[in-house]
C-alpha cells in the first residue's frame, strides 16, 4: 500500500509540471532547445500522447521558421485528429480514466492546426496545399458546429477559421466562396451568444465581404469603401502570449436516488445519472457508495502580455485587430463541457466502486486492495496544447508598386522588419509576442 501511495503522490504532476522546462526554454526564445526538451520528454514518448506530441512539435517548428518540418509534424497530428475523432466514443471513452487514454483535441486546437498548415504552406510557396487546408477548415468547421448542434451558446463557429477560409479562397481567386466564408464569419460575430465574438467584428472583415462581392458580382448589404490590393497584400498574424494550463481540483460526490432516479449530489451541484444500477443487482443501494472523489481537470489562464504595437508600412501607421482569443474560446468550451465530463468522470468513478463491493463479498481483502488500486490511479487529464498563443491578431496592408518596407516594434523591445515586392502577391507571416 505505501508503494500504492508513493506512485499516487509521484503521479499527480500536471502535464504543465511535466513540461515546464520546454516552456522557459520558449519563452526566452530558445526555440531549438523547446525542442530538444519536448523531444527528450519521457511522457510525450508514451503512444496515447504521441498527438500531443506532434502538436507541440509542429508549433515549435513554425516559432523556428521550419515551415516544412513543421508540416510534417502537424500533417500526421491531423492524421490522428480524424483517426480519433472517428473511433474515440465508439471504444474506452466511458470507460477508462481519460488521462490514460490517447490524448484528443478540442475543437479549437483542430482549427489552430489547419491555421497553422496553411501558414506553413503559405510561406513555403505551396498554394496549392495551402488550398487543401481551406477545404479542411470547412469540413472541420461544419463538424464543430454539428458537434454542439448549432447552439448559438456553445463554442462550434469559429471566424478564424472562417477568415482564414476566405483568405486562401482570395488567394486563388475564388472570389464567390471567398465571399461566402467572409460573410459566415460575419454572421458569427452577429449571433454570437456566448460573448465570445459578438460585436468584436474587424474592420478589415466589412472589406473583405465588399471588395469579394464586387469581384463575384455578389449583392452585399451596406458595402463599405475597401482598399485596391492590386499590387498585392501582405497578411500579419500576431500570436501573443501563451494559452492556459490545466491543473487537478479534487470533489466529493454522494450518489442519491430521488423519485426513482439516480443523481450525483455535491452541494449545490446535482448531475443526473443515466444508469440503471439495479440491472446487475436488485438490492443495491445508493447508500453502499459512500463518497465519491473524482479529480477534475480545470483551466488556469495565463496573463496576457499588455504589449502595445507600432506598426508602420511605407512610413504609414497601420492596425492590427483581434482574430482569435484562444484563452477566452478554451475557457468557454471548458464551461460547456464541464457538467457533461463530470457526470461521465463520476459514472465511471462509481462503477469502479459497484467492482469492488462486488469483490469485497467475495473476498474481503481483494477488494479492499481492489480499491486502493482504484484511488491511486484516479487523476485528472490535465493535458492541452500548451504551446498555442493566448490571442491571435492580424492585419491586411495593401501594397504599392515596386519595394514596401513594414516594420513592427512592440513595447517589450522585440520588433520585426519585413520587406515585400509589390507585384501582386499575397504574403503571409506570423511573429510572436510573450
Amino acid at each position: 500500500m505505501i508503494v500504492l501511495v508513493g506512485l499516487f503522490v509521484m503521479g499527480c504532476a500536471t502535464y504543465y509540471d511535466k513540461t515546464s522546462s520546454a516552456e522557459r526554454a520558449l519563452l526566452s526564445g530558445d526555440y531549438k532547445n523547446a525542442q530538444s526538451v519536448i523531444e527528450k520528454n519521457k511522457y510525450l514518448s508514451k503512444r496515447r500522447n504521441s498527438l500531443l506530441y506532434y502538436l507541440e512539435m509542429g508549433r515549435l517548428s513554425n516559432l523556428r521558421g521550419e515551415f516544412e518540418q513543421s508540416n510534417v509534424y502537424l500533417n500526421k497530428a491531423d492524421d490522428m485528429m480524424g483517426m480519433y475523432r472517428n473511433i474515440f466514443e465508439m471504444t474506452v471513452g466511458a470507460t477508462v480514466n481519460q488521462s490514460i487514454q490517447p490524448y484528443k483535441t478540442s475543437p479549437n486546437e483542430e482549427i489552430l492546426v489547419h491555421y497553422y498548415k496553411a501558414l506553413n504552406y503559405l510561406q513555403l510557396g505551396n498554394v496549392e496545399e495551402a488550398l487543401v487546408e481551406a477545404r479542411r477548415l470547412d469540413l472541420t468547421a461544419a463538424q464543430n458546429d454539428a458537434d454542439v448542434n448549432s447552439k448559438e451558446k456553445k463554442y462550434g463557429k469559429d471566424p478564424l477559421g472562417m477568415i482564414m477560409m476566405g483568405m486562401l479562397y482570395e488567394m486563388d481567386n475564388d472570389y464567390n466562396n471567398a465571399f461566402i466564408a467572409y460573410r459566415n464569419a460575419k454572421e458569427i460575430y452577429l449571433n454570437d451568444e456566448t460573448g465570445l465574438f459578438k460585436g468584436n467584428i474587424p474592420g478589415f472583415l466589412e472589406q473583405d465581404i465588399s471588395r469579394t462581392g464586387a469581384y463575384a458580382r455578389m449583392t452585399v448589404d451596406n458595402p463599405v469603401p475597401y482598399p485596391d490590393v492590386t499590387n498585392g497584400e501582405a497578411i500579419i498574424f500576431w500570436e501573443n502570449g501563451l494559452a492556459p494550463i490545466k491543473d487537478e481540483n479534487n470533489l466529493f460526490f454522494s450518489l442519491v436516488k430521488i423519485n426513482g432516479v439516480y443523481f450525483f449530489q455535491s452541494g449545490d451541484i446535482i448531475i443526473p445519472v443515466d444508469y440503471n444500477f439495479e440491472q446487475d443487482n436488485p438490492n443495491f443501494k445508493a447508500s453502499d457508495i459512500g463518497l465519491v472523489r473524482v479529480a477534475s481537470a480545470f483551466l488556469i489562464p495565463r496573463p496576457i502580455p499588455n504589449i502595445q504595437l507600432k506598426m508602420q508600412a511605407n512610413g504609414q501607421t497601420e492596425r492590427m485587430a483581434l482574430v482569435a482569443d484562444i484563452t477566452a474560446i478554451a475557457l468557454q468550451y471548458e464551461k460547456d463541457n464541464y457538467l457533461k465530463e463530470l457526470g461521465k468522470n463520476l459514472l465511471r468513478l462509481t462503477l469502479k466502486k459497484v467492482s469492488e463491493l462486488a469483490l469485497a463479498k467475495e473476498n474481503e481483502y481483494a477488494g479492499a486492495a481492489l480499491g486502493i488500486v482504484n484511488v491511486a490511479t484516479e487523476k485528472a487529464d490535465t493535458r492541452n496544447w500548451q504551446t498555442l498563443p493566448g490571442q491571435i491578431h492580424y492585419t491586411r496592408i495593401p501594397l504599392k508598386e515596386g519595394e514596401n518596407k513594414i516594420t513592427l516594434e512592440f513595447s517589450n523591445g522585440q520588433s520585426y522588419e519585413f520587406i515585400f515586392n509589390g507585384n501582386g502577391q499575397t504574403y503571409f507571416k506570423n511573429v510572436v509576442t510573450f
